[in-house]
């Protein structure tokens, strides 16, 4: 099912293939005895990609990317150096380190009744989003009601460790159903606005980013938006920012960290062993209120990798150096920073690549002219 957590999947797998015991449900797919399915990438997640019909590396990969929050994390956890691991999930996205678990989603299992409504009549099965569990999520993307973790008539929790999620076309003990209840409350627009987000950046699959670039994306854009200070990013300005756009209730139910008044260095933009060390819902705030949208955040990463690798290029010796390929490079330098900022003249080029600036307007003068 669409945005299907993997611990709904195997919760559906046992009520549909009407084994008694979650035992037996366990032993199936995973060859073992129940333990938690829940966290970032549930564990054991390889065996069964092993035990389901076709290549295994790929059916992980297919897991991974459609029925855990992983995708959600993969930009914000920096890229992993070194001689490459293969021995599970980790080291196949070839990030830097997966947090073991987010203490503010950690035990909870969240649904939005709306949603297990329309999914029974729309799909013919009902079930529990990926989307609705990636912390500082509070209210459901589509509908923006606030999403629930526990019983609302009793209280009984959803989540239990090592069992299976309740099967939500069957009511609760004391009677109550999502088939048959309202949207408790509704969320705030920005609650909303952050899920829709959260959600839109889960379901992009955006490859795993150098913590240089993320940290390099965020700065470029603070100074865009004129949160400067000097030469520098000015994060107090972001900050305070930050704090006007959303309020001190919403960051404190987002974020642990500000509602036990650790306010001090809350945005980080400094690499700390190859990641930005900041949790996730700190970084879809601090990504949503600079760039606004799941696909101006992705542009300026891309852009920004493109940057920073030209930046970075092996230089050839000056003798070595051929036209052609002095052209081609000089061409790619220019044409990327007229991609960046449309309205680029001549002085501009100057100002930002004085060199191949110089070479063009020598040797290649109608070429950039026909640019501009």
């Amino acid at each position: 099912m669409p945005d299907e957590m993997l611990h709904s999947r195997v919760t559906r797998y046992h009520y549909l293939s009407g084994n008694r015991t979650a035992t037996e449900t366990y032993r199936d797919l995973f060859a073992s005895k129940p333990f938690c399915i829940g966290g970032i990438v549930p564990k054991q997640i390889e065996r069964l990609a092993h035990r389901l019909p076709g290549q295994s590396e790929s059916n992980l990969a297919e897991l991974i990317s459609s029925n855990t929050t992983f995708p959600a994390y993969r930009p914000f956890l920096g890229v992993k150096q070194g001689p490459e691991n293969n021995e599970g999930p980790l080291g196949y996205d070839g990030v830097v380190r997966v947090p073991r678990r987010e203490e503010s989603t950690h035990g909870k299992a969240k649904l939005c009744p709306t949603c297990v409504q329309e999914d029974l009549i729309e799909r013919g099965s009902a079930y529990w989003h990926r989307s609705h569990q990636i912390p500082g999520v509070a209210v459901c993307w589509r509908h923006g009601d606030a999403l629930i973790h526990a019983c609302p008539e009793c209280s009984r929790p959803f989540y239990r460790k090592l069992k299976l999620l309740p099967n939500l076309t069957e009511p609760c003990a004391c009677g109550w159903s999502p088939l048959n209840s309202a949207a408790i409350h509704k969320g705030s627009k920005m609650e909303q606005k952050v899920a829709l987000f959260a959600h839109d950046i889960l379901q992009r699959n955006i490859p795993p980013i150098g913590s240089t670039v993320l940290s390099s994306c965020y700065v470029r854009q603070c100074k865009k938006r004129g949160f400067i200070f000097g030469k520098n990013a000015g994060i107090a300005k972001l900050f305070d920012s930050i704090q006007s756009a959303y309020g001190d209730e919403l960051l404190a139910q987002i974020d642990p960290a500000y509602n036990n008044g650790k306010h001090e260095q809350w945005i980080r933009l400094k690499s700390d062993k190859g990641q930005l060390n900041m949790p996730l819902a700190r970084h879809l705030i601090i990504a949503l209120h600079l760039f606004s949208t799941a696909d101006n955040f992705e542009e300026a990463l891309k852009n920004e990798s493109i940057l920073l690798s030209a930046s970075v290029s092996p230089r050839v010796p000056k003798g070595e150096q051929s036209l052609p390929n002095q052209k081609t490079r000089y061409r790619q330098k220019i044409e990327l920073l007229l991609a960046l900022r449309t309205d680029a003249d001549v002085e501009y080029l100057w100002k930002k690549a004085y060199k191949p600036t110089q070479w063009i307007l020598e040797n290649d003068n109608a070429w950039l002219m026909a640019k501009l």
